[in-house]
């Protein structure tokens, strides 16, 4: 099994998503509140590109779909819920189906997918332990893709990447990991002592204290709250089934 890291959109891994699993990250926030909604029984959810392609799903799915998602890190104007992953309880989102469009993480998905990489994941920081014990017991070759901001390096992303990379480091197993990789997890066992704080101190996490959505870091710097395994198909974010302890 190896694993390699890409640490931003258009940045070269050391082998590419074809034939190979991906796990994708946006740690603030599409990956964790979608790992939220999975928490909170969502039935599915749907990645779409923008908010015309979600208003366009509405149309055909009816009125039992929920619109979720943000541009700028706010909400956007008609949709029932933001990207906060605190807004995805199981009143709201138990038993519903989402279309969820943001900046960075959605995008990811899609491109992984049409990229030949089979199966995609969804993680972040709350189902890393999770997500490393899953992808050691499928033993297949692993690109972690860090969703970044705008196309730049996101620290965060990289610290969830580090974090799943340490987990799988650390099992008694044989793990080949690549310099990106070993990159990703120094970032996340310098951190981890005290993620939150490392995740407001980012660029990424800056900004969404000005926004007001500090509670949100804290929420996403919960390492192990979840068991939840989101899979990509290529139309929708299913769970993938809990991973035991």
């Amino acid at each position: 099994m190896r694993i390699c890291v890409i640490p931003a959109p258009g940045i070269p891994a050391e082998f590419g998503f074809a034939g190979n699993t991906c796990v994708v990250i946006d740690v603030l926030r599409a990956t964790t509140s979608m790992i939220a909604a999975l928490d909170a029984g969502a039935k599915a959810i749907y990645p779409v590109p923008g908010p015309e392609d979600a208003w366009r799903l509405r149309l055909q799915l009816g009125d039992d779909l929920l619109l979720g998602g943000e541009r700028g890190g706010l909400k956007i104007n008609g949709f029932d819920l933001g990207n906060s992953p605190r807004e995805y309880t199981t009143e709201r989102v138990g038993g519903m189906l989402l279309a969820m469009t943001t900046t960075n993480g959605t995008a990811a998905m899609l491109l992984a997918h049409e990229s030949g990489a089979a199966p995609v994941y969804i993680a972040a920081l709350r189902n890393a332990p999770a997500m490393a014990r899953r992808l050691l017991r499928e033993d297949s070759d692993t690109v972690i893709y860090c969703a970044g901001t705008g196309g730049r390096l996101s620290l965060d992303d990289i610290i969830a990447g580090g974090a799943i990379v340490s987990a799988c480091q650390e099992a008694p197993v044989e793990v080949e990991i690549s310099d990106t990789a070993r990159l990703a997890m120094a970032a996340y066992r310098q951190s981890r002592k005290d993620i939150s704080r490392a995740l407001v101190e980012t660029e990424h996490g800056s900004k969404l204290v000005e926004l007001g959505f500090d509670l949100d870091i804290r929420f996403a710097a919960e390492i192990g709250a979840s068991q939840s395994i989101g899979q990509f198909d290529g139309v929708m974010v299913r769970p993938a089934g809990h991973v035991l302890r």
